[in-house]
């Protein structure tokens, strides 16, 4: 759809007149800037394919903003809906507007504590959320990989490798406690606002799994692509800044603590899946994924080798 029919849709659904509109990033869905004459928002415009993820993640919004936590805030129709859905030749939208907050995405180690009390009260917020999530089980974390690993044709011996360690991860994580997750509570879905408060942004992802996987997600500060003993150590360190926060609202079990670094083991398995669903078989060849085994080789001697919390 043109950006000017974009603005003439907006304008038949809302309260307010929208006068200009900008492009801002695109990946599964389509983001917008769009303006009043007195403000700016946040446009969201999702494809049907993720019809089911918005809802939930449109419900989990509302249930957190009736709750007082920091996010952004929806802006209702006129008819006081959410959304609106709309037809165009390449097929049904649902489009989804948003304030829009000032701010940056925190570096690495800043406001580590800060984060984790947030994440702490989102947790605990979330333990009495009743909509329906989806599960995330060992295909999810470990078996899409495994599965892509097979259709790739990706040599058997190495293939041994992953299934191997993906199995031993596994056995030390399913049995962690469950309950919300975000999913993808990486930096970039915290925001750090001008006015120096702390949003969480991006529910499209959030889950019935480990909520411990969030905690790892954000205090992660290996580089995924090259493996540095070094930063086995950064994110030690980020860690306990970031339970010193968290344990304001909710305390890790032992399990969890120990859990933690074959965690990160495990992103490796589910991120790879992700990144190879979305833009398909090809965009990885055989030595890309060596690395990747040679990553986790390294990793899981330094777990096995080092001192960490769960070895």
């Amino acid at each position: 759809m043109e950006e000017h029919d974009i603005l003439k849709e907006l304008n038949l659904y809302y309260p307010f007149k929208f006068e200009k509109i900008e492009f801002l990033r695109s990946g599964g869905c389509v983001s917008y800037i769009v303006y009043t004459d007195e403000a700016k928002y946040l446009l969201k415009i999702v494809p049907k394919t993720f019809a089911d993820t918005v809802k939930q993640s449109v419900d989990i919004l509302l249930y957190l903003v009736k709750h007082d936590f920091p996010v952004p805030k929806l802006v209702l129709t006129e008819n006081g809906m959410p959304y609106w859905e709309s037809g165009t030749s390449n097929g049904r939208y649902r489009y989804i507007i948003f304030e829009y907050i000032e701010g940056r995405e925190p570096e690495q180690g800043e406001k580590t504590e800060q984060i984790g009390e947030l994440v702490g009260r989102l947790h605990s917020i979330m333990g009495s959320y009743n909509g329906n999530l989806v599960v995330h089980d060992k295909y999810f974390f470990i078996d899409r990989y495994i599965d892509i690993l097979h259709q790739k044709k990706y040599p058997a011996y190495k293939l041994r490798e992953f299934i191997e360690y993906g199995d031993l991860l596994w056995s030390k994580i399913k049995d962690l406690p469950r309950g919300f997750s975000h999913g993808d509570l990486h930096r970039g879905n915290v925001l750090y606002s001008s006015s120096n408060e702390l949003y969480l942004l991006d529910f499209d992802t959030a889950c019935n799994s480990f909520p411990v996987y969030d905690i790892m997600v954000m205090c992660d500060a290996t580089d995924y692509f090259t493996f540095k003993p070094e930063d086995y150590d950064m994110t030690t360190q980020i860690f306990e800044s970031f339970l010193s926060g968290y344990a304001k609202y909710r305390t890790l079990t032992s399990a969890e603590l120990g859990a933690f670094y074959d965690l990160v083991a495990v992103r490796h398995y589910q991120l790879q899946a992700t990144i190879i669903e979305i833009y398909g078989l090809d965009c990885v060849d055989e030595a890309f994924i060596d690395r990747q085994l040679n990553w986790l080789r390294k990793w899981r001697e330094k777990c096995y080798s080092g001192f960490s919390l769960s070895h």
